[in-house]
């Protein structure tokens, strides 16, 4: 039985494109009787250190304290040495800053070493983010160099990104997972609240690289409901919550598998993006194999999904304006079945999962 060690700085129960992601993952690993481990962060002081869950093994490192969105783990050399050596694939999940040791680890004990490029930090943003960027830059690079493939989600991202477009001959291009639920549920407006509305959408954390304040700016001209669903109060390293609460209701989590009854009833998804933080934004592709059409940022990656299926806008990034004006056109736009059809081929999760398993093997 093969074993495969996964490593992401946060992991279930935290919510986000980059926690779902391997989730999926893993756990369609184990279902295929491969021995799955994960190696993150006990970010929070009630997660246990060890425990199983859905057939996959999660080990966590303690944190002595949070430095923005990362997490210092004075012991994760150490539980990564221990679990490299008792793997055969090592997959880190970046941005991490600890997947240097990963990589080191995999080197010594010469496991294969796949990186999964889920973002990389810009210079832009609050300063805690100026400051991981410039820090965390070596460390990454030292774990791509060692890397014997590297795994993004789309070319259009990496031909952009400061580190993918430096190892070329490692690249592959593997679609984010999209699973969805056949029979969505949600108790999402049983009281009927936006019965006779039109729903303008958004699913994510909310923090300030998804341009937010963008969104709530370009509202101020559409004739539709905002309902941003996603984490808000309890993000890790972000206060975007704190400058938008007075000005903008928010519906909170939703899980996973309840999503789908929401975008059903969303007449538009709105990833107003602002920043490189995002590279595809998997919610799209979700909305899009649901019916509903998006209008998305003109950022590397996340526009991808638009271009590939030609369901949605895409809009100039930090023009509340402009936002507005495409928000608008999607919603009076009747999109035909054959784009969500397309849309369905395009995000397989059966392809995306034989893809990974061609690269592990």
């Amino acid at each position: 039985m093969k074993r495969i060690l996964i490593s992401l700085t946060y992991y279930y129960p935290n919510i986000s494109g980059v926690t779902i992601y391997a989730k999926l993952l893993a756990e369609e690993l184990a279902k295929r009787k491969k021995e799955v481990t994960i190696l993150t962060s006990a970010y929070d002081k009630k997660l246990m250190f060890e425990e199983e869950v859905d057939g996959v093994k999660i080990k966590r490192s303690g944190v002595v304290f949070h430095l923005g969105k990362g997490v210092i783990m004075p012991m994760f050399w150490l539980d990564s040495l221990l679990a490299v050596k008792n793997t055969d694939v090592v997959n880190c999940h970046l941005p991490q800053i600890e997947s240097v040791w990963l990589a080191l680890w995999a080197r010594v004990f010469r496991k294969k070493l796949i990186v999964t490029h889920h973002c990389e930090f810009g210079f832009d943003g609050p300063l805690s983010n100026k400051f991981i960027a410039v820090i965390s830059y070596p460390f990454h690079l030292i774990t791509y160099l060692l890397a014997d493939k590297i795994i993004a989600y789309t070319q259009d991202y990496a031909n952009h990104s400061m580190f993918l477009k430096l190892f070329k001959n490692k690249l592959k291009i593997i679609l984010p997972p999209i699973r969805i639920n056949s029979t969505p549920q949600s108790s999402f407006d049983k009281e009927g609240k936006f019965k006779n509305s039109k729903i303008v959408g958004f699913v994510g954390r909310i923090a300030w690289e998804k341009g937010l304040d963008v969104l709530v700016e370009a509202m101020k001209q559409v004739k539709a409901k905002l309902v941003l669903v996603g984490p808000y109060d309890k993000v890790v390293g972000d206060k975007t919550y704190e400058k938008l609460k007075d000005k903008v209701s928010f519906y909170g989590p939703m899980a996973h598998e309840d999503l789908g009854e929401f975008y059903k009833k969303c007449n538009c998804l709105v990833l107003p993006s602002t920043s490189n933080l995002e590279t595809f934004g998997i919610v799209q592709a979700e909305a899009m194999i649901y019916g509903c059409p998006v209008v998305a940022s003109n950022l590397p990656g996340v526009r991808a999904p638009v271009k590939l299926t030609g369901m949605g806008l895409i809009a100039k990034v930090g023009d509340s304006q402009d936002l507005a004006l495409k928000i608008n056109r999607v919603l009076k736009t009747k999109y035909p079945d054959s784009l969500i059809m397309k849309a369905k081929e395009l995000f397989s999760f059966d392809v995306f999962v034989k893809r990974y398993l061609s690269i592990f093997s």
